[in-house]
């Protein structure tokens, strides 16, 4: 098993090299394209979530990807203070996020999500 930490400024225009690092990690594991684009997809709508309703920015996200022979796990991690309402994250979102991830886990409480994808 492979773990993979990325540390990265909680900015929009950061968002292309997150979904770059994570479809790079994802090939290297053999995803094919289309479970790739998934994944970009759903870790765009966790960071996005993040920028949008932690208004600090002082901390970083913390990405973390734990890789194994046939899934990939990553967990999002917002280390800013302030508080997440379980009502705001959309429900397009959450419905993006659960047809998209084999597995997910929302922690707002802990400013933390979760998700999944297994090589098909």
């Amino acid at each position: 098993m492979d773990n993979i930490f990325l540390k990265i400024p909680k900015k929009s225009e950061y968002m292309s090299t997150i979904r770059l690092t994570t479809s790079a990690v994802a090939n290297l594991k053999g995803f094919n394209v289309d479970d790739i684009e998934d994944i970009k997809v759903i870790i765009s709508e966790i960071c996005t979530f993040f920028i949008n309703n932690v208004v600090q920015i002082e901390e970083q996200l913390n990405i973390s990807y734990e890789i194994s022979e046939n899934n990939i796990k990553v967990e999002v991690t917002d280390l800013n203070e302030g508080i997440i309402n379980d009502d705001s994250l959309s429900d397009m979102s959450i419905m993006i996020i659960e047809s998209l991830s084999d597995n997910y886990n929302f922690d707002l409480k802990n400013k933390k999500i979760t998700f999944e994808k297994c090589i098909k």
